[in-house]
């Protein structure tokens, strides 16, 4: 696999970092990830109460049991899971969930509304904690993601989840995990977490990368491309720096997952479908916009969304019409590809795609990749 070099990261510090420092004098990262643990938890509960988060998405909807602090393991690496799984029928479908946060903060306690929402409609849901930077970067969280998808593979009889698709899923810096989680399903990698993943493993049915932070060494190109608050473009950096701290994606390229996928000529195995979505207030939002170019040009069915004027991480608020409207998109490409992959033990997933604005989409056609075409409603 040829891969073009990304650019390199600057040596020159942000002058704005000094509000990093003060930061990290008054608020250490311990007690940061404490303090936004405690108030996204609290936030969420209180919305919950209100009944905020359970909203009518026009599907059917399931009781959910949470068995929660299960731990998961590949006898290198482990961590905590909560399982999250639908009463009253068969799940659709196994779903690997992987929070965002930076990769610094956040939890799968924090993070809870995503893995509900996906069960109440039918999904068993695992999501899981993962070893967080600066302390562990990368490839401390693949390494963990990787250990929960072996696990779950090779616990599929016990876990209930035997002969089920298995889908992997995750936001903001989430989403960099579960994509670079699924793409080392795709071909072989030398990287020594990423490992026998293709030739062992079945490739995930699709990935679903929702406000992707999917190239971590290039954190100038948020500033290339428009003014940013200073704060904003720090925490880019922040999260950037804490990541990478020395790992060069030369030679540890799943590190910067979207490059991987743009310089891919084909994959070894079936494509996986993508759904992905991103605010256009975003600044994360030319991720998105290369993801979809990248999978659509690899063939892959491919489902993006971009919802006007909306903020990083705006699905986490489901009392919102955007974000109402990005679970229904998603509950119906699920749907739609479970029903393809029903069909066929190889299903023809090869796309086309369009794309609408609004909350936007590209779904795939059977149209070649230079026929795909922008209609806006």
């Amino acid at each position: 696999m040829s891969r073009q070099t990304p650019k390199k990261r600057s040596q020159h510090q942000p002058t704005y970092s000094w509000m990093r420092r003060l930061q990290e004098h008054v608020v250490p990262v311990g007690l940061e990830r404490t303090l936004s643990e405690a108030a996204i938890r609290s936030a969420f509960a209180g919305l919950h109460t209100m009944g905020l988060i359970d909203v009518d998405l026009g599907r059917e909807r399931f009781p959910v049991k949470v068995c929660r602090d299960q731990r998961y393991s590949d006898n290198i690496h482990s961590g905590a899971v909560d399982i999250y799984r639908p009463q009253g029928a068969r799940p659709r479908a196994a779903i690997l969930y992987i929070h965002g946060g930076g990769f610094r903060i956040g939890s799968k306690d924090s993070h809870w509304p995503m893995p509900w929402i996906l069960a109440r409609h039918g999904y068993v849901v695992f999501a899981i904690d993962y070893r967080l930077a600066p302390e562990h970067p990368y490839p401390a969280a693949l390494e963990d993601a990787r250990a929960a998808r072996v696990w779950m593979h090779d616990h599929r009889r016990e876990l209930s989840i035997e002969g089920l698709p298995w889908v992997v899923a995750g936001e903001s810096s989430g989403a960099n995990v579960a994509l670079a989680l699924g793409v080392a399903h795709l071909q072989p990698f030398h990287e020594r977490w990423a490992r026998s993943l293709s030739e062992e493993y079945p490739a995930p049915t699709a990935i679903i990368p929702t406000c992707g932070y999917l190239q971590v060494s290039d954190p100038q190109r948020f500033e290339r491309r428009r003014d940013l608050p200073a704060f904003v473009t720090d925490k880019l950096y922040e999260a950037s720096e804490a990541y990478l701290r020395t790992v060069d994606p030369e030679t540890h390229p799943l590190v910067d997952p979207l490059v991987v996928l743009e310089t891919m000529t084909s994959a070894q195995r079936v494509m996986p479908a993508f759904f992905t979505a991103v605010g256009t207030a975003d600044p994360l939002l030319d991720d998105t916009r290369r993801l979809e170019r990248a999978a659509q040009r690899l063939g892959a069915r491919t489902s993006a969304h971009y919802f006007k004027g909306e903020f990083h991480s705006f699905h986490a608020f489901p009392w919102r019409a955007s974000s109402r409207a990005y679970w229904q998109e998603l509950l119906g490409f699920l749907e739609q590809v479970l029903k393809r992959a029903d069909a066929s033990r190889h299903p023809d997933q090869r796309s086309s795609s369009r794309s609408r604005r609004v909350g936007s989409t590209s779904t795939n056609s059977k149209r070649s990749p230079s026929e795909f075409e922008k209609a806006t409603t």
